[in-house]
């Protein structure tokens, strides 16, 4: 899938429901028979990008070095990430995480997950970058403001994706191309993109996603918060 709307709104359920996904080896799991579903809403396949939705039901993985940098916001259920040391990270639904390429870690899912994802599957991480020794949980309590503010939770080693906890007060920004893709989790207050025909309104709860080079003017109202995982391409 490439690229289709300008602005989209991710829906947990797809657009149209979500589709099962290829099967995993089950022999190279530690336990489970997961089935897993998903929905694309952009991909490039020459880039290794993609972002979605996907669920999938119990199982446990090998200890491994993680594939590629994934970000993903947690809708339902929870999923322990477990550290070469011993040392379990839980994280739950509503819960934002980043695991990036070659960290090693073990997933350890107990229920039914639902998530909204980004991947970007790049060249293997080479970079001294605090970034690429954790997993990424940001924080996502505490209160609103009322002035533009912007923290950096996890930056790639190319330094091609992030992800920011985004404040703003009540602004409204001109159309202006984005220099990036972008998913965008509404935390508190709320958000319109305006695509230059109508006014594509989100409140807290609710994501959208923005692609790169599309113009797109921003309304937000005061104490706004939002989550942005980006990605630039070349």
């Amino acid at each position: 899938m490439t690229k289709t709307a300008n602005i989209i709104r991710f829906d947990p359920n797809g657009p149209d429901g979500l589709e099962v996904w290829e099967q995993m080896d089950y022999a190279s799991l530690v336990s489970g028979e997961p089935v897993q579903r998903g929905h694309l809403y952009h991909e490039i396949e020459g880039e290794g990008y993609m972002a979605g939705v996907w669920d999938c039901t119990a199982f446990v993985d090998q200890m491994m070095p993680y594939p590629v940098d994934e970000y993903m916001l947690l809708l339902k259920g929870s999923v322990i990430m477990v550290l070469p040391d011993g040392t379990e990270i839980e994280v739950k639904a509503g819960d934002a995480f980043v695991i990036p390429k070659g960290f090693m870690c073990q997933w350890k899912q107990p229920e039914l997950v639902l998530k909204y994802f980004m991947i970007l599957d790049g060249p293997t991480p080479t970079a001294e970058n605090a970034s690429l020794q954790r997993i990424a949980v940001p924080d996502l309590t505490g209160p609103s403001a009322d002035v533009a503010d912007r923290r950096t939770d996890f930056l790639n080693a190319a330094g091609t994706m992030s992800v920011d906890l985004v404040t703003y007060g009540a602004v409204q920004m001109p159309a202006a191309p984005a220099s990036k893709h972008q998913l965008i989790s509404v935390l508190d207050g709320a958000l319109a993109l305006h695509d230059g025909e109508e006014a594509h309104s989100f409140a807290a709860g609710e994501t959208a996603y923005l692609h790169q080079g599309d113009s797109a003017g921003w309304t937000t109202s005061e104490g706004t918060r939002l989550l942005i995982a980006s990605y630039t391409s070349p």
